[in-house]
């Protein structure tokens, strides 16, 4: 089973982050949806045996992160965004994010942006905002097991 933890607006606090990490909460990879992507990038310095996935987000003006990044974990193809190209606080339909999510076959897209945690079920896709760990005090699991079969969880701490 692959295990990924879905971060998004940091916003300087990863102490949270760091504690999940650290305390044998096991990850495969970690997936960073901006703001901060500095805070993506201590997490890969600090914990370097585990991919770290990011995105720029609004508030990052001179990470050098790129704007959307498409992965593939455990067979599944994941689509990352930050949201605020995509207009996810004012298209409450997500339509844009379903449509390049449907382009590029995603099985998961992954956005921030708004700080609320969110759940969406698109055919086979699922899109996913784990809120802010900062400011709604959540992060999201997705875990692949070993069928294919991709699940995913909002956590509040």
């Amino acid at each position: 089973m692959k295990r990924i933890l879905i971060f998004s607006d940091t916003h300087g606090y990863i102490d949270p982050c760091v504690r999940l990490m650290s305390a044998g909460d096991r990850a495969d990879a970690v997936i960073h949806a901006g703001d901060s992507a500095r805070d993506a990038q201590d997490l890969k310095y600090a914990f370097p045996e585990i991919p770290v996935y990011y995105v720029r987000g609004n508030n990052d003006f001179l990470s050098g992160a790129p704007d959307k990044l498409a992965v593939t974990i455990g067979g599944k193809k994941i689509l990352i965004v930050h949201g605020h190209i995509e207009r996810v606080k004012y298209d409450l339909t997500l339509s844009e994010l379903t449509a390049k999510g449907e382009k590029t076959n995603a099985d998961l897209v992954v956005f921030g942006h708004t700080h609320i945690p969110r759940t969406e079920y698109r055919g086979k896709m699922i899109i996913i905002n784990p809120g802010s760990v900062r400011f709604s005090r959540t992060y999201a699991v997705a875990e692949i097991d070993d069928d294919g079969v991709l699940n995913t969880s909002i956590v509040q701490f």
